[in-house]
């Protein structure tokens, strides 16, 4: 896998590691977006989940209670 912070989108970087023989899984962090960000913001974990070369997984974090 190739050094982050060499400049390279993350999810080129991500999804040129899940080819990688010893990677089993890319876990990836996701988050709530409206439409509309979706729309012009592209999406990094839909690419990765998409390109992906192995399984990925994808979480979101915990949300607090509601009242």
């Amino acid at each position: 896998m190739r050094p982050s912070g060499s400049g390279d989108d993350p999810a080129d970087v991500l999804i040129d590691a899940s080819f990688e023989d010893d990677v089993e899984l890319v876990v990836i962090g996701v988050r709530r977006r409206s439409p509309v960000g979706k729309l012009f913001l592209g999406s990094t974990a839909q690419r990765v989940i998409l390109e992906a070369g192995c399984p990925v997984t994808a979480v979101k974090p915990i949300v607090g209670a509601r009242a």
